[in-house]
């Protein structure tokens, strides 16, 4: 639920429940509405593969000198 995300920080809910959406709408977050509450949960397989590709960027640019060695 927004209200017990927004508890941890301290800015508004409005500004939590903004961020929130932008993380949906992005695939990181699915909402599921339970009457006027929204639970959001983290798409862990989407966000593990956003991380492999970061990486993957990185280490294609920028080879780590352990590796290089």
């Amino acid at each position: 639920m927004v209200s017990e995300i927004a508890k941890n920080f301290p800015i508004d809910v409005s500004v939590v429940s903004r961020h929130l959406a932008i993380l949906r709408d992005e695939g990181i977050l699915l909402a599921e509405k339970q009457g006027k509450e929204v639970y959001y949960s983290v798409r862990y397989e989407f966000l593990s593969s956003i991380f492999r590709g970061f990486a993957s960027a990185i280490e294609s640019c920028c080879p780590s000198k352990e590796k290089s060695e």
